[in-house]
């Protein structure tokens, strides 16, 4: 079967004649999927490329694939970083000569690795409202998939690996390996000491898919994603050995995301295919995804000032001091929508930010028992004087010296008991180099809670429209139990919206004032 396709040919970088392909010509929509092939791959490469251009352009969208250097023979040559500098200079050709001002970037197999590689460093990166991975597969693992050599190939990997491990040593990174490295990875072609060092290690540039990554390596490879992304894998991919689970990785590496925090990644198992999605019915299984999938973009919520902290938060905690972590408070109404910011923060900025959550600071129930008012504090438990401040403060006070202890435990809080969990929280110092607590007294000056704002080197208030959030929390109490519907509305009026009330009267103590996305779902904290 033939693959072919009309469309426009065009040079979108004269001085070396780099050129992009706009499948079925220029198109009405200011909207563009720009697709970038694997290893080895140039135009069409993606057989299913025609039938997504005809699905995209019912829906509005334009379909562009680049011709990059490293495309076709120049892999080997390369580097993510270059391939991100050409396609900031695709995508500004496209906004000056052809009307596009949005982008969903789709990559295949390596092209993966680029298109999460834009996202952290491109520098049109905030104009990429979605990325699809198609076959994101590990290229040092893809070297033992369908392999009979066992052991001899890893041994001739490790060797050359050493070699090219030797070269970098030296300055020499650039130059080439020896044919017999190159035709490990693929075809003949030249590939430098960097590249198949990156191609063939572990932790490199281009290593981001490889089953062995723990969670947190995931994170800090996967976690700055926060645009709505699709994760695509092949049941029957043959880059992938036979000891990786595919559909458990694709579901790792979603949950690594920031956008997952929002419900924003979707994963696609495509049962028949190949890593190419050239056999039996993938290819179409494929392309209804990606257009059901880009059709949705604009019905959901996505990550905005989230992802500009985050790059702030990290500029910032390089200035501290040796042992000394960056202090965040992230302060706001009930409702507001603070744990589900945290949470994107911390995917985004990667395991070395830890999440405290300041209801882990409630006073316990046999606290409240105990009090004289019992019966009024517990019917009241969330104002100000149902927590134990002095008892935060310390704990901030323990991270904050760097001469405090190396790990500490703080608490959690169990929301289904309704009480704090001692130790929920572990602090690790060599690890954590941002503590970002998330909660509602904390710019709060009175009721014990004086001098608490003033434990933070960063502190953000998370604006929110009042009624939105009562009615939010209306909607989460409803599972509190012992009270009836007539109850539960009347505490929320009466003890949330208090307390709403005293959270505002903060506000103007933040450095920073971020505005709530009434789009974005939450689960009311």
């Amino acid at each position: 079967m033939c693959t072919r396709a009309q469309g426009e040919l065009f040079l979108y970088n004269d001085d070396i004649g780099l050129a992009a392909f706009e499948v079925g010509g220029r198109g009405p929509g200011t909207r563009a999927l720009v697709c970038i092939p694997g290893l080895t791959d140039g135009l069409m490469s993606m057989r299913y490329l025609p039938a997504l251009a005809d699905a995209m352009q019912r829906e509005g969208w334009r379909v562009v694939q680049p011709v990059l250097s490293s495309s076709y023979s120049g892999w080997g040559l390369a580097s993510l970083e270059q391939d991100a500098e050409e396609i900031d200079r695709l995508l500004d050709f496209l906004t000056a000569e052809r009307g596009l001002a949005e982008f969903a970037l789709l990559g295949h197999s390596t092209g993966c690795q680029d298109i999460v590689h834009y996202l952290r460093r491109g520098r049109r990166a905030s104009d990429v409202i979605a990325a699809i991975l198609q076959a994101p597969v590990s290229d040092r693992e893809a070297l033992l998939a369908g392999s009979d050599e066992g052991a001899a190939s890893a041994a001739e990997l490790a060797g050359h690996r050493e070699a090219a491990a030797a070269l970098i040593a030296a300055g020499r990174g650039e130059e080439p390996m020896p044919r017999a490295a190159a035709l490990l990875l693929g075809p003949p072609h030249v590939v430098t000491a960097s590249r198949f060092a990156s191609l063939t290690g572990r932790m490199t540039a281009d290593d981001m898919f490889s089953s062995d990554l723990s969670d947190d390596e995931l994170r800090e490879r996967l976690g700055h994603i926060a645009v709505p992304t699709l994760v695509a894998v092949s049941a029957d991919d043959e880059y992938v050995p036979e000891f990786v689970d595919s559909r458990a990785l694709a579901g790792r590496m979603a949950d690594a995301m920031a956008a997952s925090v929002l419900g924003r990644v979707q994963r696609l198992v495509v049962e028949e295919g190949g890593h190419g999605l050239r056999r039996g019915g993938g290819a179409a299984a494929f392309v209804e995804a990606t257009a059901a999938f880009l059709q949705g973009l604009d019905s959901g919520p996505r990550l905005s000032w989230e992802s500009e902290l985050a790059r702030g938060l990290r500029e910032q905690a390089k200035e501290m001091p040796e042992g000394r972590p960056l202090m965040v408070a992230l302060a706001g109404m009930p409702g507001s929508g603070k744990t589900t910011a945290a949470h994107a923060i911390e995917r985004l900025l990667g395991p070395s930010c830890l999440v405290v959550p300041m209801d882990g600071f409630h006073l316990p129930m046999v606290a409240l028992r105990a009090r004289h008012d019992a019966a009024d504090a517990i019917y009241r438990r969330g104002a100000p004087d149902t927590f134990d401040p002095a008892s935060l403060r310390e704990c901030l006070r323990q991270i904050r010296s760097p001469e405090g202890p190396c790990e500490l435990t703080l608490p959690g809080f169990d929301h289904a008991a309704g009480d704090p969990t001692p130790g929920g929280v572990r602090f690790e110092r060599q690890r954590h180099r941002i503590v970002l607590v998330e909660g509602l007294y904390l710019l709060h000056d009175a009721d014990g809670w004086e001098g608490t704002a003033e434990a933070f080197d960063r502190t953000v208030y998370l604006e929110a429209d009042v009624e939105e959030c009562i009615s939010r929390v209306k909607e989460r109490n409803k599972v509190i139990p012992g009270y009836t519907p007539e109850e539960i509305e009347l505490r929320t009026e009466e003890v949330d919206r208090a307390n709403a009330v005293t959270v505002q009267c903060g506000a103007h103590r933040a450095d920073t004032r971020s505005r709530w996305n009434p789009l974005n779902p939450t689960d009311g904290s």
